[in-house]
């Protein structure tokens, strides 16, 4: 097992907010950096403008601050240079904005990895965590890192955490999210969940938080093979929160109820089903 070593950027996130109060400065003021968590003192300059935060001073031009006005992408400015937080691989990866003070999202080609229909990433992650009952002295899997927000605030319950990420280039993304900084305290491991879990010893937490990619991105971390294994790695007593959403339901299709079927196979006591979001069971 490979364990990856979260080191978060050194520089400022700008969103298209921050941009839109950048030129329209006048001379010198101050302007919210990092989506919204900072705020940084700002200047107009012949060069464009200047920014500084934390006795950094880094400077943006004007041309390249107009790439992210009236869009949803995000600009990293400091000492490895200016460009825009997305990154394209056989796939294509972007930091989304989806407001100020709001815990951005994750899209791979297209589509965003969080639950943000009538809630924000962070928010749905609390929701997570609290349905699983996370607390104090637990030991936590968390399988699907992604920008770390379940990991993050099992963590913050007191929880001991290990989380699973199999793609190193969400986790370059998450570097650059001043959401995720909070994964430096967390235990992560690089590689595919499917195989990971395959190495970790019987019994080994108290709680398992499964939040995979849409089945036809992760089509075995849906399973009965890796339900087993789930099951295996849990202790007696302890509860997996599967998230599901709602795939299939516009065409009449019962997800979830082959998700129930199979983790009941795998040994597992459903105690709940949350209709179109998730499963709560537990290993007796």
């Amino acid at each position: 097992m490979q364990e990856y070593t979260f080191k978060p950027v050194q520089g400022i996130l700008l969103s298209p907010y921050t941009a839109t109060r950048l030129l329209g400065l006048k001379g010198k003021g101050e302007v919210p950096v990092n989506v919204g968590l900072d705020s940084a003192v700002a200047e107009k300059t012949g060069e464009g403008y200047v920014i500084s935060l934390e006795n950094n001073s880094y400077t943006i031009e004007e041309n390249i601050l107009r790439r992210i006005v009236d869009s949803d992408r995000f600009l990293y400015l400091g000492p490895e240079g200016v460009y825009l937080v997305e990154l394209r691989d056989s796939n294509y990866y972007k930091l989304k904005y989806l407001g100020e003070k709001t815990a951005p999202t994750l899209e791979i080609n297209g589509v965003h990895m969080h639950n943000i229909s009538g809630t924000t990433p962070l928010d749905d992650a609390r929701l997570k965590v609290k349905l699983l009952g996370v607390q104090r002295g637990d030991t936590v899997l968390d399988i699907c890192t992604g920008l770390g927000y379940t990991a993050i605030q099992s963590h913050s319950r007191g929880a001991e955490v290990t989380t699973i990420e199999k793609d190193i280039n969400v986790l370059k993304i998450a570097e650059h999210n001043p959401y995720s900084k909070a994964l430096t305290n967390i235990k992560i491991l690089l590689g595919d969940a499917a195989q990971i879990i395959k190495q970790l010893p019987d019994e080994a937490f108290t709680k398992i938080l499964h939040d995979p990619p849409v089945f036809a991105f992760a089509g075995q971390l849906y399973s009965e093979e890796f339900y087993r294994e789930i099951y295996r790695v849990l202790e007696r007593g302890g509860t997996l929160f599967h998230y599901t959403g709602a795939p299939g339901k516009h065409r009449g299709v019962s997800f979830q109820k082959g998700v129930a079927e199979r983790l009941r196979r795998a040994g597992f006591q459903v105690k709940k089903i949350i209709r179109e979001y998730g499963i709560l069971a537990e290993k007796p």
